[in-house]
């Protein structure tokens, strides 16, 4: 993929997409194996108007953890002793133990707050910009998503009460 922010541009596998004013590219990875790769593309990196990556560590799936749970170092210490490729499986593992019905991406989107709030606690970086263990940048994404949802007709909001109001119903 490459991003031409100077034309709003984004190409992927030859197609051409242009971009909108309020349109942003967020470019997601895991560290895993990844993290020599992560090193250059974040010291090539400064302009993050149109793209921006969003890295996670071990991956993806402690940014489901924090929308549900906020204890990493509890919950999560068993991660500390696999090497760094093998983290992510064992993420996933635990996600299913720790949280009933495992780390539901669909329900996580109702708990973004929470997750937002969670995942600041716990961000810390290397000296490289490279998210530390237990560390992801997904609550710059999440942020961005409620903001320009609620931007002008309150959608995410609006969402959340509609969603507590059908299980509220539900529950009758």
């Amino acid at each position: 993929m490459v991003c031409h922010p100077a034309v709003r541009e984004v190409a992927l596998a030859n197609q051409h997409y242009q971009l909108d004013d309020m349109d942003k590219v967020f470019l997601l990875s895991d560290v895993d194996e990844f993290y020599d790769q992560l090193v250059k593309i974040s010291n090539e990196s400064d302009d993050q108007e149109a793209a921006q990556w969003i890295v996670s560590n071990p991956c993806f799936e402690i940014w489901l953890y924090y929308c549900f749970k906020n204890d990493p170092e509890t919950d999560l210490a068993s991660l500390k002793s696999f090497d760094a490729a093998k983290r992510s499986q064992e993420m996933k593992h635990l996600g299913n133990m720790l949280v009933p019905g495992g780390l539901n991406p669909l329900r996580a989107f109702e708990q973004m707050a929470e997750g937002i709030a969670h995942s600041r606690e716990h961000y810390a970086e290397d000296e490289q910009r490279i998210p530390l263990l237990y560390a992801t940048q997904m609550h710059e994404m999440a942020q961005y998503l409620i903001d320009t949802m609620n931007r002008t007709a309150n959608e995410y909001n609006e969402f959340i009460q509609r969603k507590q109001a059908w299980r509220e119903k539900m529950k009758r």
